[in-house]
C-alpha cells in the first residue's frame, strides 16, 4: 500500500514531537546547573572568601559533556581545568533511581511528604537525599537532583587542586604542612568533595530550612554509626569508602547548623578544608552517639 507523502511527513513529525516530549535535554540541564553553580558560589561569597583565604589564582574550569562513558556521572580533569559530565551513566543512575522508586511504592519504608522523593546514594550504605518532584517529568526531576549534586562534588575537587596547587608554590599559607598531607592523599578529597556536595545540595534546594527534612539528615546519621553495626567503628578507608564517610559527615554538618547553614558558610568551608579521615570519624560517632540519647534517651 502506498501512502501519501503528506501522511507520512504528519507521522514522522508526531515521532518526531513524540520522542522530544519522553527524552531528557541532559546537555541543556548540566549546562543549567554549571552555571547556576558558580552564580550561586559567587553570591554566597564562596569563591571570594577561597581566593582571598588561601590565595588562589582563581580561573572558573571550563564544561564538557561526553555521550558515552560509563565509567562516571563527573570527574574534574586538573590538568585541563575542566569539569566532565558522562550522559551515559547519568541516564543509568536515573534508570536506577526508578526502580528504586518502584520499590518503595510496594515496601512503603519511607515516610511520604507532599511534593518530595528521596534518592537512594549508596555504595556500602543506604543515604537518603530529599529532591523535590515533578509529576509530569520526573525523569527530569532526577535528573537535575542526580546532575546538581555530581556537580558541587566536583566542583570541591576543582577547589581542592587550585588550593593543593598553590600551597606548592607559598611557603607562607597558614596549616601549609597539614594542608599539603591531607591534599596529597586522594582519599581524603574525595572524603572532602562528598561533604561539600551534602551541605550545597542543602543549600541550593532551601532543604536546610524544612525541619522535616532534619529527619533524613538525623536518619542518614544514625545509619552511619548504628543501624549498620557500628559501621564508622570498623572503616577502613579507601577510595568508595571516602565517599560514604563524606555523606556522613556532610550530613552531620547539616543536621549541626540546620536553617543557620548560610551564615556559618565561610565556617564550613574551613572545616571542610581541614577535614581528614580520623577527624571526620570521631565528629560522625560524637554526633551519632548524642542524637541516639536524644532520641531515644540511652545513656
Amino acid at each position: 500500500m502506498n501512502y501519501p507523502l503528506d501522511k507520512i511527513k504528519d507521522y514522522v513529525y508526531l515521532l518526531y514531537n513524540l520522542e522530544n516530549v519522553f527524552s531528557l535535554n541532559l546537555n541543556e540541564i548540566i549546562e543549567s546547573e554549571f552555571e547556576n553553580a558558580f552564580e550561586i558560589l559567587e553570591k554566597l561569597g564562596i569563591i571570594e572568601y577561597i581566593k582571598r583565604e588561601y590565595k588562589i589564582d582563581y580561573k572558573k574550569p571550563k564544561l564538557e559533556i561526553l555521550k558515552n562513558n560509563s565509567l562516571f556521572k563527573g570527574a574534574y580533569s586538573p590538568s585541563e581545568n575542566k569539569i566532565i559530565f558522562s550522559k551515559k551513566s547519568i541516564k543509568e543512575e536515573i534508570d536506577d533511581q526508578l526502580k528504586i522508586f518502584k520499590l518503595q511504592k510496594t515496601k512503603r519504608y519511607i515516610n511520604d511528604i507532599q511534593g518530595i522523593k528521596y534518592l537512594n546514594k549508596s555504595y556500602n550504605l543506604i543515604f537518603l537525599y530529599p529532591f523535590y518532584i515533578n509529576e509530569e517529568n520526573i525523569r527530569k526531576a532526577i535528573a537535575k537532583a542526580i546532575i546538581r549534586s555530581t556537580m558541587f562534588h566536583e566542583i570541591w575537587h576543582f577547589i581542592d587542586f587550585s588550593i593543593l596547587h598553590k600551597l606548592k608554590k607559598d611557603s607562607t599559607i597558614k596549616d601549609r604542612e597539614y594542608l599539603l598531607a591531607i591534599l596529597n592523599n586522594p582519599n581524603n578529597r574525595e572524603l572532602r568533595a562528598s561533604v561539600f556536595e551534602v551541605v550545597m545540595y542543602y543549600l541550593v534546594n532551601g532543604f536546610h530550612k524544612d525541619e522535616k527534612e532534619y529527619i533524613t539528615a538525623s536518619s542518614n546519621i544514625l545509619i552511619c554509626t548504628h543501624i549498620y553495626g557500628n559501621y564508622i567503628e570498623k572503616i577502613n578507608i579507601n577510595r568508595i569508602i571516602s565517599y560514604e564517610l563524606g555523606f556522613c559527615y556532610g550530613n552531620t554538618v547539616v543536621a549541626k547548623y540546620k536553617s543557620s547553614l548560610e551564615e556559618n558558610i565561610y565556617n564550613i568551608i574551613d572545616d571542610i578544608i581541614h577535614l581528614d579521615k580520623e577527624r571526620a570519624i570521631n565528629v560522625i560517632k560524637l554526633y551519632g552517639d548524642n542524637l541516639k540519647k536524644r532520641l531515644y534517651g540511652w545513656i
